[in-house]
């Protein structure tokens, strides 16, 4: 005897609505612990690599506002590995600003669920849409044709810019660009090595710089 479709769908249906309300059960005593509906996001993030040797602050828009070296980083990391730790400190701080983000976002939820009217509204009725005739339909298809035509060509003639390199002005820092991320950070071993930290943190600054004009937008 065959499983009924049906039966696994609802099964499915149940368990997803389940995992819904975990995670919103989950996301709430995470409001709780920062104050409730009341919270607002800050409007810097600062996170730092594993090593707490550098860390990254970035604002609501994903854009890096300050970087620092701890002054005594060499004794926990090499110069070959300041690259990497500074990319882990940026993927830290962004990921740390999207989640005070999202907790916004439900708190605003929050607060608008408690503002609201005890008495349900009856819903207003959705305006009947007239029927378009074959001309509108015929114009409507060749303007969707027309856009996935552009989009293929836009994307096989950028396909060969997807994969960028920048640096910073001296050298210091090297960083990898696919589409519109920064996915690697790598670091001149001479120059690191005989930079002191103000020199370090100008060069990043200016990375990171570079790296959001040339991927055209802040969040990265």
């Amino acid at each position: 005897m065959q499983p009924d479709r049906r039966d696994e769908y609802e099964l499915r249906s149940v368990d997803f609505l389940g995992d819904q309300r975990e995670l919103r059960v989950a996301a709430l005593a995470d409001l709780e612990a920062v104050g409730g509906k009341n919270y607002r996001a800050p409007q810097y993030e600062e996170a730092s690599d594993s090593t707490g040797c550098v860390r990254v602050a970035v604002d609501q828009k994903g854009a890096v506002r300050d970087v620092h070296f701890r002054s005594d980083w060499r004794a926990d990391l090499r110069p070959q590995a300041l690259g990497p730790a500074l990319l882990e400190a940026h993927k830290n701080a962004n990921s740390a600003m999207m989640n005070s983000l999202a907790l916004a976002s439900l708190a605003e939820e929050e607060r608008n669920a408690a503002d609201g009217d005890d008495e349900p509204q009856e819903p207003r009725p959705l305006p009947e849409a007239p029927e378009p005739d074959i001309a509108e339909i015929w114009r409507m298809l060749s303007d969707v044709e027309d856009v996935m035509y552009r989009a293929d060509k836009l994307s096989r003639e950028t396909a060969a810019d997807r994969v960028r390199t920048i640096s910073s002005p001296i050298g210091h820092f090297q960083g990898t660009c696919e589409g519109r991320a920064l996915t690697r950070i790598t670091a001149e071993l001479t120059l690191v090595d005989q930079a002191d930290n103000e020199q370090l943190r100008s060069a990043a600054l200016e990375l990171f710089r570079r790296a959001e004009e040339l991927t055209g937008r802040e969040n990265l």
